[in-house]
């Protein structure tokens, strides 16, 4: 049976053997070009480049990254569907003509466009930020950056989301389980069933998951989780040139496209319509 959880993959390929510091600077490089993008072609190319990234040189199959994915969607179409009737503007992503004529207002071309761009963002995002949770050991990650000078409580908030983000959502999964299980709300209409549960799972994941958080945070700062050779293991870290040298040359190219791309007027938070 395959495993879906979003956790480490043990795997040997490019994306395994490129140092836990060269994948950040990956993923930064990725938000720098999907956050400041304005046109619709890049969008689509990044996500793309990612896309392909994922499935040739991770070496994780692509239902691993549907079974997480598919999580993420509704919020995507939320995107895509919303967000055109705030567009000011902000992207050259189609022409002026109207396309769908709504009660609250015309949308054109544009309009539409702006909302593709935004999914596209996301899930260029995903695919990156799911291919550095596959192939990324949580040591590693503090080793390798505490060996760049850093102290290892800096790094506590990415190794905390490698760590809860899995079983926040087995958490979540284990719950909903247990409402069926229970029939919670069964003697109540479709809609006042549904908020009955999100209501009692909303809270439990939330105390539970501060419970766990805290947690997870003590245990790290008590044992360093990699940063020092008196505390706990430590594991040979991966290491690949071409990796590096790939994530340095796509890092710079980011944050040039970055210096063209950034005007505050044309910027998407510019909802001014």
């Amino acid at each position: 049976m395959t495993d879906f959880e979003l956790s480490y993959k043990q795997g040997n390929s490019l994306f395994h053997r490129m140092t836990p510091f060269s994948k950040l600077l990956f993923v930064l490089s990725v938000s720098f070009v999907a956050i400041f993008n304005t046109n619709l072609y890049v969008g689509a190319g990044l996500f793309v480049f990612c896309f392909l990234f994922a499935t040739f040189l991770t070496g994780v199959p692509l239902r691993q990254y549907w079974a997480l994915g598919k999580i993420i969607l509704p919020f995507i179409l939320i995107l895509a569907v919303v967000f055109p009737f705030f567009y000011g503007g902000q992207a050259t992503v189609g022409s002026d003509t109207i396309a769908i004529r709504t009660p609250v207002k015309d949308l054109t071309w544009a309009a539409l466009g702006f909302g593709a761009l935004l999914a596209l963002r996301f899930l260029a995002l995903g695919m990156a930020g799911l291919a550095f949770a596959f192939t990324t050991h949580p040591t590693d990650l503090v080793q390798d950056l505490s060996k760049r000078g850093w102290d290892y409580r800096l790094v506590h908030a990415p190794v905390l989301g490698l760590i809860l983000f899995p079983s926040f959502l087995q958490l979540g999964r284990e719950i909903s389980i247990t409402q069926r299980i229970r029939d919670l709300g069964q003697d109540t209409n479709w809609f006042k069933r549904k908020w009955i549960r999100m209501k009692h799972l909303a809270f439990a994941m939330l105390v539970l998951g501060l419970r766990n958080g805290q947690t997870q945070a003590m245990a790290l700062d008590i044992r360093g989780y990699g940063a020092y050779k008196t505390r706990t293991f430590m594991r040979e870290l991966p290491s690949h040139r071409g990796g590096e040298i790939f994530a340095w040359v796509f890092f710079v190219l980011s944050v040039v496209y970055l210096v063209i791309q950034f005007n505050p007027a044309t910027m998407q938070w510019n909802m001014e319509f």
